[in-house]
């Protein structure tokens, strides 16, 4: 999650479209740059409170010269310095505080523009592994079945263990149109999942809306840059102008972004002077945000938010706003849990490289701070087993007897596509092979009974268009039907 940039310095702050863009300071985070101050007795140094030691410098150099004429292969300077300080980040042992080369910084600037071809999932370092915090809607890594949480072992065979974030990125990433078969560990599964995706053109379309039935407006928020906040206004008010008589707000895989942005949409949706979130900062000091005056309007229609576990970060502050200073019901799956908020910092390195430190907390209105728990949902819904398929090997073909995890993301495939078996448990039945003979001959496909490549592919072409339909969307449905209880109890 981006920190606003309002500290007691003043500082260039990379956004979602444009490094360099300043944000300058305002003196209302007291507990925020907190420096330590400990030296060690009778050392001498430029500034106590800034810098390293004498001593300290001494022994940088000394283990840089002894890499530089010691060790057997040639060294590099630049990749030297950049592997000290990406060192003494990787100390914090937190996943969310990074530090990019200038190279690095480079390619993570084009993903905030939104223009990068990839997989469309965030990633992040936990552990050493690389673990899945969400996948972007419609890219390579949601149409693949990428869930968050999964943790990624390999892409094309190379081992993504032991590698930084930067690096695992780089070679998950490629030109549009290439393969990247990853190697997935998943929380429950015995065995690794392998899954073959298409890069692709990954597009942040973060906002966009649509009027349902019966007036319930229909708003989902994907991430928050810069410019979430005026399309969030756009598109309630055209709502609104349409006849809304209750909004549903989809923040389902939405893995964050600015906070300023998230602070921005939460103060269009709550009353004036409401508590938005509170900061908690490193010498104990709390702030609240609430909503601002000049955006503030309490809404006349009820509203519900979808959140499942890929609502991370930004994402959570609003539905925590919502939840507790906006009565909102929310619905789905228990959030992510993130309540950390960094802050890139590039100025101050000079060279384009950038650092990216946790620099404060976040509570919710009441003070509960989320990290590693998320928001329960009012109403709890999980989707059907079918939302969590992913994809059908092609490279063995299944029939009746087989078993094993396949079988069982076979069969929850079949159920997605109106063909459910007589189980779920990955045993190949008399019933399954049942219901994928019903498949075959439903779209003219050779009745084999065999999910042989082009019954699979055929299988995943029928669940994708299905899941782009609102009717196989239980928690969507659920939202609905609950939108439309407030709308009567309104009346």
């Amino acid at each position: 999650m981006w920190f606003r940039g309002r500290t007691v310095l003043a500082f260039v702050v990379l956004t979602a479209v444009a490094t360099g863009m300043s944000t300058y300071a305002a003196l209302r985070y007291p507990g925020f740059l907190a420096a330590d101050s400990q030296s060690s007795p009778g050392t001498a140094t430029a500034s106590p409170e800034l810098g390293i030691t004498d001593k300290e410098l001494s022994k940088f150099n000394k283990a840089f010269e002894l890499i530089r004429n010691s060790y057997l292969l040639q060294t590099n300077r630049a990749a030297l310095m950049d592997g000290a300080i990406q060192g003494m980040v990787e100390s914090l042992n937190d996943p969310y505080s990074v530090y990019k080369s200038p190279e690095e910084s480079e390619a993570f600037s084009d993903e905030l523009q939104g223009a990068f071809t990839g997989i469309g999932a965030n990633l992040s370092l936990k552990q050493g592994t690389i673990v899945v915090e969400s996948t972007f809607k419609g890219s390579p890594a949601e149409r693949a079945g990428l869930l968050p949480k999964d943790v990624l072992l390999s892409v094309n065979g190379e081992s993504l263990q032991g590698l930084t974030l930067s690096e695992a990125v780089a070679k998950i990433r490629g030109p549009k149109g290439t393969k990247a078969k990853l190697n997935v560990r998943r929380e429950g599964v015995a065995d690794p999942l392998d899954l073959e995706l298409v890069r692709d053109r990954i597009d942040l379309v973060t906002v966009h809306s649509e009027m349902l039935e019966d007036g319930i407006g229909y708003l989902a928020i994907r991430k928050f840059t810069f410019d979430t906040s005026k399309r969030v206004a756009d598109e309630i008010g055209a709502l609104e102008q349409s006849g809304l008589k209750a909004l549903v707000i989809d923040l389902r895989d939405n893995p964050g972004g600015m906070v300023q942005s998230v602070e921005e949409v939460a103060s269009q949706l709550l009353p004036k002077g409401k508590s938005i979130m509170q900061y908690q900062y490193r010498d104990g000091t709390y702030q609240t945000e609430v909503s601002e005056p000049g955006l503030s309007q309490a809404k006349p229609y009820p509203i519900v938010v979808l959140v499942n576990k890929g609502s991370a970060s930004a994402a959570e502050i609003l539905a925590g706003a919502m939840q507790q200073s906006a009565n909102a019901v929310l619905v789905g799956e228990t959030t992510y849990g993130k309540g950390t908020v960094q802050l890139p910092f590039d100025a101050e390195l000079e060279d384009g490289s950038i650092m990216k430190l946790t620099v404060s907390k976040w509570l919710l209105p009441d003070g509960t701070w989320i990290n590693g728990k998320g928001i329960s949902p009012d109403v709890p819904v999980v989707q059907p087993d079918y939302f969590m398929a992913t994809q059908l090997p092609r490279d063995a073909a299944m029939k009746l007897d087989d078993a094993g995890p396949p079988i069982a993301n076979l069969q929850a495939v079949l159920e997605g596509v109106g063909f459910p078996a007589d189980r779920h448990d990955g045993y190949f039945s008399q019933a399954t092979q049942d219901a994928l003979e019903a498949f075959q001959k439903h779209e003219g496909l050779p009745v084999t009974g065999i999910a042989d490549t082009a019954t699979s592919q055929r299988l995943e072409e029928v669940l994708n268009d299905h899941l782009q339909q609102k009717e196989y969307d239980k928690q969507l449905v659920t939202a609905l039907a609950q939108a439309h209880n407030l709308i009567d109890a309104d009346k």
